[in-house]
């Protein structure tokens, strides 16, 4: 296990990487923004962890074969990741006060790394229609709000630019803000 999971997280980690240009690179082509960031905002670089995590899915399949268990890992593996870079990522700039590219970086890949093991974990479980179901739909509905909301942007923090929302948090914490 400990191979696969080495090996789905580099494939996830260099393709997230590579979606972090992509856009650019298409000329700003809008089917490349369903899928690559097109800002600096939180959001869009969580759908660079999402993606490929999701489109190992049906090699995972074809590799490992029928398990039980793929659904609901895939699940895990695509939504487990950008949870972990939020926690994380807010989770740093509220002790450290501001962003490192270093730690962003190794909060990306850390969040990927757990969620390819938590999800490697999954597929040999047994489970049940609804729970199958469930995932399946919780799938459709996970790459639906990724694919429209770059597109249609809430008024949330994970939509802006972090800068902002960091002298927002810190402002509101009573930190003094140096900038």
């Amino acid at each position: 296990m400990v191979r696969r999971v080495a090996l789905s997280s580099l494939t996830v980690i260099v393709l997230g990487s590579l979606l972090h240009f992509t856009w650019e690179w298409s000329g700003r082509s809008p089917i490349a923004a369903i899928f690559s960031a097109i800002n600096e905002s939180t959001w869009e670089h969580l759908k660079m962890a999402f993606w490929p995590a999701l489109l190992l899915t049906p090699f995972h399949r074809f590799i490992y074969g029928r398990l039980a268990g793929l659904l609901p890992a895939a699940v895990i593996r695509s939504l487990l990741s950008p949870l972990v870079i939020v926690v994380l990522f807010y989770g740093s700039i509220a002790v450290t006060a501001t962003n490192f590219l270093v730690l962003d970086i190794g909060i990306f890949a850390a969040a990927i790394i757990i969620a390819e093991w938590a999800g490697h974990r999954m597929m040999q479980r047994q489970f049940g229609n609804a729970i199958k179901i469930a995932s399946a739909a919780l799938l459709v509905i996970a790459a639906t709000a990724f694919a429209t909301l770059s597109f249609i942007r809430p008024n949330n923090f994970l939509f802006k630019d972090p800068h902002e929302v960091r002298h927002l948090a810190l402002s509101y914490s009573g930190a003094r803000i140096h900038s």
